[in-house]
């Protein structure tokens, strides 16, 4: 019903682009996205199958996160063209494929459907934005080919098209090894995550909040169905290589859309801990404290200013705007990990997800790295309290949001409790 739902509304949007004004047009994309989320609800926990697709509790749970994620970039940016909210809307379609598929072949069609959208957002603003889609678009492209011959490869070693199939020998640890690569991409994980601070820096700040929660949240489904549980030996690396790379990397930004790019690929590294064991609940609560707390983080910035954010600009925004200022304080605390706020769960259940398979290698790692990130993020986050001249001129609309978005990272850090069974009832 969530695709019935979506692809009526893609043709029909595509239709209408050209008939109405585009403030309708930013209604009705809304509307669309809003009906795919509640019939998403509606059918909760009630699995359904149409040939390779497939709706699970995989697909329900990152196909949630990356509606939410559409829907506060569809709401959140300000344009007079109504081709933005129509990729949106295309990119979001490509998104609930991808999480609702086995089959390697839809994979890579849906990996494009949700690519291609991007590309011509992140140039939205043309200038800088022209060489970070430049960038997007090759090794994006690189990444979709890897991804096609470790399907090949599959076939080849399995004879089945379906991710999950199980198989031995070096030709199948080849094409695992392709598949990770063409996905790894996708997710940032290290080393595939160059693309990612010049693309967060150069793109427009809604639109990297669209690739920083929903692109993540679609990628990590087709991740959870390829590689888990019995993820390569490959994967450790990645993962060593993303925390470090991250948090390390991190420490020396003064720009906040970068530094959060870094941030990005250590969390993908955190996030990556929960392959071991496939557990659909702990990735799944880690994104969606994630997803709240990252599309906060960039959705405050994006009332600052629409291209790059310094650090510098940040100073003064409580004595400007406090509820502004205290939103992203509270995002970047939950970034962090600290309780009570809903990060820390998020992370407690992927740390331990690591410790039931015996990684304390990583395991170790992983929670020095958290250490580490303390610094940057308490540097964006007690920015905001600093003497400075910050400019903000919010919408109540964007104010309101803020402040729902920091109560409910509260509420799951108290009450965890309150979505923990619903996602392990969608799994």
């Amino acid at each position: 019903m969530t695709l019935l739902v979506l692809g009526a509304f893609s043709v029909a949007l595509t239709l209408l682009g050209f008939l109405v004004s585009v403030p309708v047009f930013k209604r009705l994309t809304i509307l669309g996205l809003s009906l795919a989320l509640l019939t998403l609800l509606f059918s909760w926990s009630k699995p359904f199958a149409f040939g390779p697709y497939q709706v699970d509790g995989i697909s329900q749970v990152f196909t949630l996160l990356a509606l939410v994620g559409a829907l506060w970039t569809a709401g959140l940016v300000r344009t007079r063209r109504f081709e933005f909210y129509l990729l949106v809307f295309y990119a979001a379609t490509g998104m609930h494929l991808l999480a609702s598929t086995k089959n390697l072949i839809l994979m890579l069609v849906a990996l494009e459907a949700l690519s291609l959208p991007l590309y011509a957002l992140a140039t939205w603003r043309r200038g800088e934005g022209l060489e970070a889609a430049l960038k997007y678009f090759l090794l994006g492209a690189l990444a979709a080919a890897f991804f096609l011959y470790g399907t090949a490869l599959h076939y080849g070693a399995t004879g089945s098209l379906l991710a999950g199939t199980p198989g031995e020998g070096p030709l199948y640890a080849l094409a695992l090894g392709l598949l990770l690569v063409g996905l790894g991409f996708k997710v940032a994980l290290a080393p595939f995550h160059f693309w990612t601070p010049d693309v967060y820096q150069g793109s427009p700040t809604p639109v990297v909040l669209f690739m920083a929660t929903g692109v993540k949240a679609a990628a990590f489904a087709a991740l959870l169905r390829v590689v888990a549980p019995g993820a390569p030996e490959a994967l450790s690396l990645l993962i060593a290589l993303s925390v470090l790379i991250g948090n390390l990397a991190a420490l020396t930004q003064k720009e906040a859309k970068r530094l959060l790019a870094y941030s990005s690929i250590a969390h993908a590294g955190y996030m990556a801990l929960a392959l071991y064991t496939g557990n659909l609940q702990a990735l799944g609560f880690y994104l969606l404290t994630y997803v709240l707390a990252t599309g906060l983080a960039f959705a405050v910035l994006s009332e600052v200013s629409p291209d790059r954010v310094p650090l510098e600009r940040l100073k003064g925004l409580f004595h400007r705007d406090p509820l502004l200022g205290l939103a992203l304080f509270v995002a970047a605390l939950s970034l962090l990990g600290l309780p009570p706020l809903g990060g820390f769960w998020g992370k407690y259940l992927v740390f331990t997800e690591a410790a039931k398979v015996g990684q304390w290698g990583l395991l170790i790692l992983a929670l020095l790295t958290s250490v580490v990130s303390a610094y940057y993020y308490l540097s964006l986050g007690l920015a905001v309290f600093q003497k400075g001249e910050a400019v903000a001129a919010p919408r109540p609309l964007a104010r309101g949001v803020a402040l729902l978005v920091a109560l409910a990272l509260l509420l799951l850090g108290f009450l965890p409790g309150i979505v923990l069974p619903a996602l392990a009832q969608g799994g």
